[in-house]
C-alpha cells in the first residue's frame, strides 16, 4: 500500500473521532401556501455575520485535517503543469489560425464555458452583438475574460470578469500613455461601444445594482463622470417572444426576451416589432439585415428560419435534420457552416447556396469550432476526449480536409462511448475516459460527471476539469449525457424542467449503475461530481440515490430552491427551476430542494465546494446545505466544506495557486475515498 494512502487512512480515522464545528441554529419558520418551512440556517445568508466566518474558518481547519497534504500538493503542482502545457499547445494551434473571422456561436459553445461546465448566462439568449462603431461586422463577446473593446479617438476600453463571475470591470485608459482615467462595474452586460462623440460610450447592464429593477438596461456613460449619474436610455421590458428595434442616435438597439443587444442596419426601413418564436443564432447584413432563428416549435431537433428585419418576412433556412441544430455561420456566397449535436458530440456540414447539406464526415465524436474563412477555405478546430485540439482547413470547392496543426500531450487517453437507459427510457451516452492501456474493473476509482439542465450539452474536451491529473494516476472519468441538455432535442431538455428535474437526477444514478453492471467500477469505488447546476445535480442525486455512490462533490450548486430567485442571477433560472413564490411553482420545487429535503440517514462521504466571491450562485447555498448535511448524517463518512478564498464561480477563478489547489482538493478527496 502506498505510504500516502496509509497516512490518509490514519488521518481519516483520527478525524472521525472529532465532532463537526457547530453551526448555530436560529429557529425560523415560514408558512408558504399553507406549508410550514423550517430554515434554521437562514442566518447564513448574511455574508457579513462574524459567526459565519468563524464557522467557515473552523470548517477550513476541519477539512484540512482530512485531506492528505502530500497528495494535494502533488496534484496541485500537476494541475499547474497541465495548464502550462495547455497554454503552450494553444500557441501551436493558434499559429495555424492566427486571426478569427467574426462568429456567432451559441453561448454554451464557448470553450471557456464548456470547460467550466456552467451556463447560467443562458438568459442572455443573444450574447453576441454587432459593433456599430465601424462598418466591419466585428462581434463582441460578453464572456471573454480580458476583452479589449473598440477604441475612440482618445480612449480605449478593456473589460475584465471579476472573480470569473457575472460582475465585470470596465477600465478606460488614454491611448497616448495608457493612463487609467475611469473604471466602471457592470453586471450581465451584453454590449459596450463608443458613441459618436468619442467621449462617451453605451453599455448594457443589469438594473439590480443600480436602481433595484432586476432587468437589463442601456446606459450612456461619459468618461470621468460618476457612474450613478449615467443616462438611462432603455429598459428591458417583460420578456416576450418578439424582437423590438429601438433607434438611439445613429445606433439601433434590439430587445429580445427582456435582453438588449445592438444591430448594424445597412439599408431599408425596419419593422419595429418582430415575432421571433425561437432563438437568434446568427445575424447578417448582407445582402440586407436578417436573423437566423433556431426554432423548436414544430421540430424536436430544431429548424433554422431566416427572418428579414426590414419587413419581418420569414422562410425556412434549414429543415429538421437527424441531429440537433446548434449554430450556423455564413461563409460569404459559398454557403453556410452548420454545426449540430448528435449523441454528445458535434457534427458539421456545409449548406450550399442550392440548399443541399454536405456533411464533413471525417470529423466525428468530438467538438467542432469555426475559426476563420478566407477565399473559400474555412478553418475548423476539432478535439475529442482522447485527442487534443487539431486545426483543419476545409476547401469548399474540392471538399478536401487538411490537417494544419495538432496539439500533443505526454498523457495518452482512451475514450469509450457506451450507452445507458435514462429514466424516461431514452438511450443516452456515457463517455468513459482512462489512461491508455488501463483495464477497467470493479476496483477502478471512477468519477461520474454531469450537468443536466439549461440546455447545456457537454461535448468532448481533452483534459476537461484537469482530469488528466486523475486519469494518469489510474482513475477513470465518466461524462454523462443527461435530460436537461439538448443532445436529443427540445423534449430531452423539457423533460428535466422544474419538477421533472428528478429525471436528470435519476438518470445520473442509472448511468452509475450501468458502469457497475458492466464491471467497470463498483459502488465502493464510484464517486460523482458536478458544478453549478451540476452541483445541484449531485445534491439531488445524493438525496434520491445515496446508496449508489461512495463519495460526492457538489461544486457551487444551487441548494435552496425555495429562495434562489432572491439572490444575484437567480431570477433568470425560473425556466429550469420553477417559480417558488407562485403556488404551482412552490408545489413543484419544494419536494426537490436539496437543502430542505435532507433527512436523518447515512450519507456517503461528501465535500461541498464553493467560493467566497461567487456572485452567480452565492455561497450561502453551500453553507446552509453543508450545515444541515453535517447535522443529519448518521454515517461515519466525512461531510466537509471547501471554501475557495478570493475566488468566484469558475473553478479557474482566483490566483493560479488557489484555483489549482481547488481542483487538487476534489481529486485528493476522491483518491482517499475511492481508493486510488
Amino acid at each position: 500500500m502506498k505510504s500516502w494512502l496509509i497516512t490518509a487512512l490514519l488521518v481519516t480515522q483520527s478525524a472521525l473521532a472529532q465532532s463537526y464545528p457547530v453551526a448555530k441554529k436560529i429557529n425560523q419558520t415560514e408558512v408558504r401556501f399553507g406549508t410550514v418551512i423550517e430554515d434554521p440556517y437562514k442566518w447564513m445568508e448574511n455574508a457579513s455575520d462574524p459567526d459565519l466566518w468563524s464557522w467557515i474558518d473552523e470548517q477550513k481547519s476541519y477539512t484540512s485535517s482530512f485531506l492528505d497534504s502530500n497528495l494535494s500538493d502533488e496534484l496541485a503542482a500537476r494541475v499547474l503543469e497541465i495548464r502550462k502545457m495547455q497554454k503552450e499547445q494553444n500557441v501551436v494551434t493558434g499559429k495555424a489560425s492566427p486571426s478569427r473571422s467574426p462568429r456567432l456561436p451559441l453561448p454554451w459553445s464557448d470553450e471557456s464555458l464548456r470547460s467550466m461546465g456552467v451556463n447560467e448566462n443562458r438568459f442572455i439568449k443573444w450574447d453576441r452583438v454587432l459593433d456599430l462603431s465601424h462598418k466591419s461586422n466585428k462581434v463582441l463577446s460578453s464572456v471573454d475574460e480580458n476583452q479589449t473593446i473598440n477604441e475612440s479617438s482618445d480612449y480605449q476600453l478593456k473589460s475584465q470578469a471579476v472573480h470569473g463571475g457575472d460582475l465585470r470591470r470596465v477600465i478606460v485608459s488614454q491611448k497616448s500613455d495608457n493612463k487609467v482615467v475611469d473604471i466602471l462595474l457592470v453586471k450581465f452586460y451584453t454590449f459596450i461601444g463608443w458613441s459618436e462623440d468619442g467621449k462617451s460610450f453605451y453599455y448594457i447592464s443589469d438594473l439590480d445594482e443600480r436602481i433595484g429593477g432586476g432587468r437589463p438596461a442601456l446606459f450612456r456613460h461619459t468618461v470621468g463622470e460618476i457612474q450613478s449619474e449615467d443616462q438611462l436610455l432603455l429598459t428591458g421590458k417583460t420578456p416576450t417572444s418578439d424582437l423590438t428595434i429601438h433607434e438611439v442616435g445613429k445606433r439601433f438597439f434590439a430587445e429580445l426576451d427582456g435582453t438588449i443587444g445592438t444591430l448594424q442596419i445597412s439599408t431599408g426601413k425596419l419593422t419595429n416589432r418582430l415575432p421571433i418564436q425561437g432563438e437568434i443564432v446568427e445575424m447578417s447584413d448582407t445582402p440586407e439585415t436578417h436573423a437566423i432563428i433556431r426554432s423548436f416549435e414544430n421540430a424536436n431537433y430544431g429548424e433554422l428560419h431566416k427572418l428579414r428585419l426590414r419587413d419581418g418576412a420569414r422562410s425556412i433556412f434549414l429543415r429538421e435534420q437527424e441531429f440537433v441544430v446548434e449554430s450556423s455561420r455564413k461563409l460569404g456566397d459559398k454557403g453556410t457552416l452548420i454545426i449540430g449535436l448528435q449523441d454528445a458530440s458535434h457534427v458539421a456540414g456545409i449548406l450550399t447556396p442550392a440548399g443541399n447539406l454536405e456533411m464533413i464526415k471525417e470529423l466525428k465524436d468530438g467538438t467542432i469550432s469555426f475559426e476563420s474563412v478566407n477565399e473559400g477555405i474555412i478553418k475548423l478546430s476539432f478535439e475529442t476526449y482522447s485527442e487534443p485540439k487539431k486545426v483543419y482547413s476545409y476547401n469548399l470547392e474540392t471538399k478536401e480536409l487538411k490537417l494544419l496543426a495538432s496539439q500533443k500531450f505526454p498523457i495518452e487517453v482512451e475514450a469509450e462511448k457506451i450507452f445507458y437507459t435514462a429514466s424516461n427510457g431514452q438511450k443516452a451516452s456515457i463517455w468513459v475516459l482512462r489512461k491508455k492501456g488501463t483495464t477497467l474493473s470493479s476496483t477502478t476509482p471512477t468519477i461520474l460527471y454531469g450537468y443536466g439542465g439549461f440546455k447545456v450539452s457537454i461535448t468532448p474536451f481533452f483534459g476537461m476539469y484537469e482530469s488528466l491529473s486523475w486519469i494518469e494516476k489510474g482513475g477513470a472519468f465518466a461524462v454523462v449525457t443527461l435530460p436537461g441538455s439538448l443532445d436529443y432535442g427540445q423534449s430531452w431538455y423539457e423533460l428535466a424542467q422544474v419538477g421533472g428535474r428528478i429525471h436528470s437526477w435519476d438518470s445520473f444514478a442509472l448511468a452509475g449503475k450501468e458502469l457497475i453492471k458492466r464491471g467497470q467500477t463498483s459502488k465502493d469505488h464510484l464517486g460523482m461530481m458536478g458544478a453549478s447546476n451540476g452541483g445541484t445535480l449531485v445534491a439531488g442525486t445524493l438525496q434520491r440515490h445515496s446508496d449508489t455512490f461512495k463519495a460526492a462533490v457538489p461544486i457551487v450548486g444551487v441548494m435552496d430552491l425555495l429562495n434562489f430567485t432572491l439572490f444575484t442571477a437567480g431570477k433568470y433560472w425560473t425556466d429550469d427551476y420553477g417559480r417558488p413564490f407562485t403556488e404551482d411553482g412552490f408545489r413543484g420545487i419544494f419536494p426537490l430542494s436539496p437543502y430542505h429535503n435532507i433527512d436523518r440517514r447515512d450519507y456517503p462521504a461528501t465535500m461541498v465546494m464553493t467560493a467566497e466571491f461567487d456572485d452567480r450562485v452565492v455561497p450561502m447555498h453551500s453553507y446552509k446545505y453543508l450545515a444541515r448535511l453535517q447535522e443529519f448524517n448518521t454515517s461515519n463518512a466525512p461531510i466537509l466544506l471547501y471554501n475557495k478564498e478570493w475566488g468566484g464561480h469558475a473553478r479557474g477563478s482566483g490566483s493560479d495557486r488557489e484555483s489549482s489547489r481547488f481542483v487538487a482538493a476534489f481529486y485528493t478527496f476522491f483518491a482517499q475515498q475511492l481508493g486510488l
